[in-house]
């Protein structure tokens, strides 16, 4: 008994000592103690860590995001994640952040991460590694499964080897959409990703795909992918697929590419689809018909594209779908009725198209449907966000709306509605944006709408708003931030001058709006306010000493009948237009951007305001200033050389005397120049040579001399700076509008004028220039082709250096002095009239189809008029009087549909005027003094010759009768002027009461018309 006692208790000392052993083992493998149970993390493995500072050494740091990098357990550093019991490297994530304090890494990539043989996961986005190739060694990182290289500055071709991470379930090597380094990648064959089969997420934004025409059939081919982004990717079409391999997907993004077909036909399997973006491509026609099967859509963006057709009816059947986009397209026809039917909508943006119909028929049944869902207490969504603007949708407010109640941002702007505004509106009780802005609005603004405390923004401007907007309207709108009231020229903002508003603005327009007379006192109250517009309001106070204190970044007090002087000025953007003050002239901050204090009463010398000794730091931002039609006197001042960010410079309509100042060759980067209507002499000022970025440039009404310079031609524009990286060119455009009327200019019109082939207006007239007209001024193309642009000039467009909202120029046209200002991008025209030229119309000319206006009267032109000239279909004035032209009329000229001016007056024109209806609709003044013409509207006769038929000779003596009776009414005149003088005035002179009446009335007509003037 003893001996098996004995050899039990050595089977349990085995057992026990077995038990420790395996403890033992296990603890060194897992560095987990068995007594106490705590974690001893595995040790870094040596090979991996020197691995790893090799590669810190090739990184560029500025900001030693990787201090952590020295110790020796690298599991520990920054970025790096180990497995806990063999101490691999599995993870390292190096990815920056914009929010971070530390900079970004640069620099090269070392190939020894290939001694990572266990890293799964790498994320080296948001650096940036200044176009570095993509290292092909990463495909051989053969146990990765997630790999970010997004926004990292990454170029050139993406290397074909990362397929063979046949492993890879996650691949971003796309654009983050705010950082801003970004990768320049594109790819010349994608074959490679089919080597990737369990890949769920694959990201490749911005990367050039343009040559790979294959690239669909590729993705069909990854079973396993759920997330495709190939937004911007330069993708050009795509074709069909006969079956869908990829039928799992979830998310699919194609916007900002080039794809115009709208077919789509393969759609219809993505039955699993709930993210969906079309956007910013070219797609024309119908909405893709396969979306219809799309039963779990949530997200769709068919947002700027070209679709034309009508919504289709079973897009509001779509009862999943949450958020929908369809902006900027040209979708047209009635909104639909069953738009209700949208019941897990709650973002809908169907705005700038063309969509009509009654909107309170559409939209009633939309928040009926959310009404029912509040009073059955569903949990499903309800609508937040509804944007209808820019449309031509009619009828009025509906009131049902009311039943919105989360509805947070609501555009109705730029539609067709009218009526009143309803009272439930004040019902919207989360609402923060209300835009009805450009409508046919009317009547009174309901008190109700103060109700609404969460609002932020408001914008009602341009509808026809009256009565009084007043403190009762927006005693409770303590969370207005943005208040938009301008246009409404009935609509009076009345408030106490002691009101305190329960709101602080950020911005304010009210322009337009009544106002005045005194100065709104509250706006002292206001200290966040940064954007104030109260012009064409009405005031005619002096602004308070406080207003001038505040940090404004934009003020628009233009237009008003202000008084009083102007301290110094620091706000940005100053508009003061249009007021009556005086002197002394403002002092410029150098913060100053745009100033305007044009059409007031200041006097003098320019130099106080200009030529303020400046310290050598001190940039002067000043871009834009017009001091044009105020009584300004003296020369110019000669101290340009401080306001070199000038590109907006108006002073005309003074009394400016002398010459250009030579520091005006500072201006480098002057786009436009107005100095007409002052007293300017000399030369063509030299100066302005250096001024190459010109393109508008008014001299005209001054004395200038001499000769049209040959370096004029040169005013081409000029490039500025180049961005390879997106592929575009910053440049200011060539001289564009070109006035030297009423000078004194002699000499030829040099043909280097033809160099500048963007000119689009071209006034040389009442000069003294002799000579020629160029034949190559039929080449300007900006003349060639008619203009529909609705900006200025193309310097509004974000392409080109911005040098201001709007340009102005005053131009004779059809007769009558016009002065044009958002139009002048839409005019097109050359006037060389009143000078001494020579020689015949080029026939060149012709081809300037898209010209508007031309006038070449009151010269010495012979020649007949250009056969072709009915090609012009473009002009609507044309006058060419007071020349030698001769030889008959072109029959095409009746074919100008849109001539409404014409004189061919007092030249030697000859034969019938062409039929039709359009030549014959002109006064005969646009004819006469042509001897050889006849025909209508001539009230000569043409005879079967075409020429005007001879006057019937008088056998009967009435010649003689005729004259005698002729000479007795010029006997009788006197007399008769007489008798009529006195029967006016000789009842005054007898008649007291008549005399008095008479004159009180001649009084109070008198005081009529002052009160009008003023």
């Amino acid at each position: 008994m003893c001996a098996l006692k004995s050899t039990s208790l050595m089977d349990l000392n085995m057992r026990g000592l077995v038990v420790s052993l395996l403890c033992f083992l296990f603890s060194v493998a897992t560095k987990f103690n068995c007594c106490t149970g705590h974690s001893l993390k595995a040790l870094c493995n040596e090979e991996e860590r020197e691995a790893l500072l090799s590669f810190k050494t090739g990184v560029h740091d500025p900001s030693n995001r990787l201090s952590s990098w020295v110790s020796e357990e690298c599991c520990n550093w920054e970025g790096v994640l180990c497995h806990n019991t063999t101490g691999h490297v599995l993870r390292l994530n190096l990815r920056w952040d914009v929010y971070q304090r530390a900079s970004s890494l640069g620099g090269n990539i070392s190939s020894s991460l290939l001694h990572l043989k266990h890293l799964r996961y790498m994320d080296l986005s948001c650096n940036d590694f200044g176009s570095l190739n993509i290292p092909k060694f990463f495909g051989f990182l053969s146990n990765l499964r997630y790999l970010d290289l997004s926004s990292a500055g990454f170029g050139g071709v993406i290397p074909h080897q990362l397929g063979n991470l046949s492993k890879l379930h996650y691949l971003d090597i796309g654009n983050c959409q705010y950082y801003i380094h970004r990768n320049s990648l594109n790819v010349e064959d994608l074959e490679w990703i089919s080597g990737l089969p369990f890949l769920e997420y694959l990201d490749m934004t911005t990367v050039n795909l343009s040559k790979t025409s294959n690239w669909l059939q590729v993705m069909n081919k990854l079973h396993s992918l759920s997330v495709l982004r190939l937004s911007n990717c330069e993708l050009l079409a795509i074709d069909s697929l006969r079956h869908v391999n990829f039928s799992n997907l979830l998310i699919l993004d194609l916007s900002w590419n080039h794809l115009i077909s709208s077919s789509f036909d393969w759609f219809a399997d993505l039955s699993s689809l709930t993210t969906l973006n079309l956007a910013d491509n070219t797609i024309h026609g119908q909405i893709p018909y396969g979306l219809r099967n799309m039963s779990s859509l949530i997200f769709l963006d068919l947002s700027y594209n070209k679709f034309a057709s009508s919504l289709p009816d079973w897009l509001f059947h779509m009862t999943t779908l949450e958020h929908l986009y369809a902006i900027s397209n040209m979708f047209q026809g009635k909104l639909p009725n069953n738009i209700g039917n949208l019941s897990s909508i709650t973002y809908l943006d169907l705005s700038d198209n063309a969509l009509e119909g009654d909107i309170l028929r559409s939209l009633g049944n939309l928040c009926a449907f959310q009404l029912s869902k509040i009073s059955h207490r569903s949990q499903g969504k309800s609508l937040e966000f509804l944007n209808l603007g820019g449309n031509k949708l009619s009828g009025s407010f509906p009131d049902t709306l009311g039943e919105c109640k989360i509805l947070e941002y609501l555009n109705l702007g730029e539609n067709r509605l009218s009526g009143h505004l309803p009272n439930e509106l004040g019902q919207l009780n989360s609402l923060s944006s209300l835009y009805i802005h450009r409508n046919s609005f009317s009547g009174k603004i309901p008190i109700s709408l103060g109700r609404i405390s969460t609002l932020s923004r408001l914008n009602i401007r341009e509808n026809f708003f009256k009565g009084i907007l007043s403190e009762k309207h927006l005693a409770n709108l303590t969370s207005l931030k943005e208040l938009d009231a301008s246009s409404n020229l009935q609509l009076t903002v009345q408030a106490s001058s002691n009101w305190t508003p329960p709101f602080q603005l950020t911005g304010l327009d009210l322009g337009s709006c009544l106002l005045g007379p005194q100065f709104p006192a509250w706006l002292q109250t206001q200290k966040n306010l940064y954007d104030l517009n109260m012009s064409y309001a009405g005031i005619s106070d002096v602004i308070p000493a406080w207003f001038w204190t505040r940090t404004y970044q934009t003020i628009d007090l233009s237009h008003n009948q202000i008084i009083g002087s102007i301290p110094s000025l620091h706000f940005p953007r100053i508009h003061l237009g249009s007021n009556n003050f005086t002197d002394p002239q403002p002092q410029i901050s150098s913060d100053v951007v745009e100033l305007d204090l044009s059409d007031n009463l200041f006097r003098g010398s320019l130099s106080p305001m200009l030529c303020r000794q400046r310290t050598n730091k001190e940039v002067n931002l000043l871009n834009s200033l017009d001091v044009s039609g105020n009584l300004l006197s003296g020369e110019l001042p000669n101290c340009w050389m401080y306001w070199r960010e000038l590109t907006v410079l108006k002073l005309g309509n003074n009394n400016l005397t002398g010459h250009i100042p030579s520091s005006m060759a500072s201006l480098i980067w002057l786009g436009s120049l107005h100095l007409r209507n002052n007293h300017l002499s000399g030369n063509f000022p030299l100066p302005l040579k250096n001024c190459s970025s010109l393109m508008v440039l008014d001299l005209s009404e001054n004395e200038l001399t001499g000769s049209i310079p040959e370096w004029i031609g040169n005013f081409i524009g000029k490039i500025t700076e180049t961005f390879l990286e997106v592929g575009r060119i910053l440049y200011t455009a060539s001289l564009m509008v070109l006035v030297l009327h009423s000078n004194k200019f002699n000499g030829s019109i040099p043909v280097e004028l033809c160099h500048l082939n963007s000119l689009q207006i071209l006034d040389l007239g009442n000069n003294n220039l002799s000579g020629t007209i160029p034949r190559c001024f039929g080449n300007y193309s900006r003349m060639i082709k008619p203009s529909n642009s609705t900006s200025p000039f193309p310097f509004h467009d974000p392409y080109y250096i911005t040098f201001g909202s709007t340009d102005e120029a005053t131009l004779v046209m059809k007769g009558v002095e016009y002065e044009y200002h958002k139009s002048l991008g839409l005019l097109a025209g050359i006037d060389l009239s009143s000078n001494n030229l020579s020689g015949g119309i080029p026939e060149e000319f012709t081809s300037l189809h898209g010209l508007i206006f031309l006038n070449l009267s009151h010269n010495h032109l012979q020649g007949k008029i250009p056969v072709k000239i009915g090609d012009m279909k473009s002009l609507e004035s044309l006058d060419l009087s007071m020349n030698r032209l001769s030889g008959v009329i072109p029959q095409g000229m009746a074919t100008i549909a849109f001539l409404s001016h014409l004189n061919l007056s007092y030249n030697n024109l000859s034969g019938q005027i062409p039929s039709g209806t359009q030549l014959r609709g002109f006064s005969p003044f646009s004819f006469i003094g042509n001897p050889e013409l006849c025909g209508a509207p001539l009230t000569d006769d043409c005879g079967e010759d075409g020429k005007p038929k001879a006057p019937i000779p008088d056998n009967d003596g009435e010649d003689d009768s005729g004259w005698i009776d002729m000479k007795w009414f010029y006997l009788g005149m006197p007399w008769g002027f007489a008798v009529g003088v006195w029967a006016i005035f000789a009842p005054l002179a007898l008649k007291r009461a008549w005399r008095h009446a008479y004159f009180q009335f001649l009084d109070e007509m008198k005081y009529k018309l002052l009160g009008w003037c003023s």
